[in-house]
């Protein structure tokens, strides 16, 4: 097995250990620790989950598959079971000429009751989950959630040559932080695509005074934002921030805001919040008419309330599956996954484009993550945006709500190494240290 010094040790022994990981397939160095997860002494029982020739050998026959799911079913959210069904997966066992049919059938359910394994680790000890999925050779893309995973052997390879923080810092005094350690994707647009940054970059323009760049796409965006940034008007984050959250309103256009403040944020109309009038008074209508019921409906249906408190349970989810077609012309391909909490409403950018075509963490906050976070806000539905600079992946995780930059501890300090900003800055004759990444 290539997990055996791992499964042979969480077996034999229920001491509580603090792993020290080497690398894949390395047995870690270890130091006893007082035991803070439930699952770190959850040593099973030798039959719990069936025994691991159960797990690894193809089925031959509709029979073997039962056995296979039975096996697969009885197995627990805890390390040992994760790196028993990792190499049942990686290293299948029996006879080689299984019908193919079946042996993708056990292939896909092995596969499927991971990331189910992995999903319930990850509702119910994160840092658990974290440190099982650095060692663990589990695809990138087959993890329920990627925040804190570092790149491991069997991610895809650094690019070669691929820059380390400096031994200085930036002309804050604040340490660099590193480029992208993975090479850049080729990210074009389609037609759709290409008109919908057309009409993106006509509003900006049109918000900030800013003249059309001559290059086209997202390259072209980030080229006039960054000439506001550098602009007398946009020098603050608060105008950056502002500016983008009035584009991306225009381009939902008047009607969908309203519509998904109520069906999704689960929010009364209300003027205050730009609603139409007729709307306004058509609830209140309703509300002024339903006194009959055992609760106070003006106060539940006031202007502005959510009367659940929240958003509609709904509405993480049903977000996260729209938005990879609504919001992907500006940051590229994403997929659904998990939360850091393990919830659902979680959406992955593979690669940030960008973030790629930019490489600078002040346009990353001032021009994507925080007028996300408050657009969404503002209809009703949390959203924290947490992006990756070493690998350009971007979580954004509906329900959950954001902390502010300067207290997120997945949020780092300094400017990008390779950042373009700072170069842009320098060239205008003014003070680097003006630049808000933070």
């Amino acid at each position: 097995m290539k997990y055996s010094w791992l499964v042979a040790g969480l077996a034999a022994e229920c001491s509580c250990y603090e792993l020290g990981l080497r690398g894949v397939g390395a047995p870690p160095a270890r130091t006893a620790v007082a035991c803070r997860s439930p699952w770190r002494c959850a040593a099973p029982s030798a039959d719990a989950g069936g025994t691991p020739a159960e797990l690894a050998r193809r089925p031959g026959s509709a029979s073997d598959l039962l056995t296979l799911g039975s096996a697969l079913l009885q197995l627990e959210p805890t390390p040992l079971a994760l790196a028993q069904l990792t190499d049942a997966i990686d290293h299948p066992q029996g006879a080689a000429d299984a019908p193919a049919p079946l042996v993708s059938v056990g292939d896909f359910a092995r596969r499927a009751r991971r990331k189910q394994l992995l999903s319930e680790l990850l509702r119910a000890d994160r840092a658990a989950y974290v440190e099982t999925v650095s060692f663990l050779n589990v695809p990138r893309d087959e993890l329920p959630n990627r925040q804190d995973v570092p790149l491991r052997e069997c991610d895809p390879q650094p690019r070669a040559g691929a820059p380390a923080p400096s031994d200085g810092g930036d002309e804050k005094g604040d340490e660099l932080v590193a480029d992208c350690a993975l090479p850049d994707v080729a990210m074009g647009e389609n037609a759709v695509e290409g008109a919908l940054l057309s009409v993106t970059r006509d509003i900006y323009a049109g918000e900030t005074g800013v003249s059309r760049s001559s290059t086209g796409g997202i390259v072209g965006l980030i080229d006039e934002m960054r000439e506001y940034m550098l602009s007398e008007r946009g020098g603050l984050p608060e105008a950056q921030q502002a500016v983008l959250v009035r584009t991306l309103k225009t381009l939902m256009t008047p009607v969908l805001p309203p519509f998904y403040r109520i069906f999704m944020g689960g929010t009364v109309p209300s003027e205050a919040r730009g609603d139409p009038r007729w709307l306004v008074d058509s609830v209140q209508w309703v509300a002024n008419r339903l006194e009959w019921m055992p609760f106070d409906t003006k106060k539940a249906l006031a202007p502005g309330n959510q009367p659940l408190g929240g958003p509609m349970p709904y509405a993480p989810l049903l977000t996260s599956v729209v938005a990879p077609y609504v919001f992907g012309f500006l940051v590229g391909p994403a997929s659904l996954n998990r939360r850091a909490d393990g919830g659902v409403g979680g959406l992955i950018v593979e690669k940030c484009k960008f973030l790629q075509e930019s490489n600078c963490k002040g346009m990353c906050l001032n021009s994507c993550k925080m007028p996300a976070q408050t657009l969404f806000s503002e209809l009703g539905v949390p959203l924290t945006v947490t992006p990756n600079f070493v690998t350009q992946e971007c979580q954004w995780s509906y329900g959950e709500e954001p902390l502010p930059p300067d207290q997120d501890p997945a949020w780092p300090k300094g400017c990008i190494v390779g950042c373009t900003s700072r170069d842009a800055v320098k060239a205008a004759g003014r003070d680097a240290s003006s630049l808000i990444c933070e």
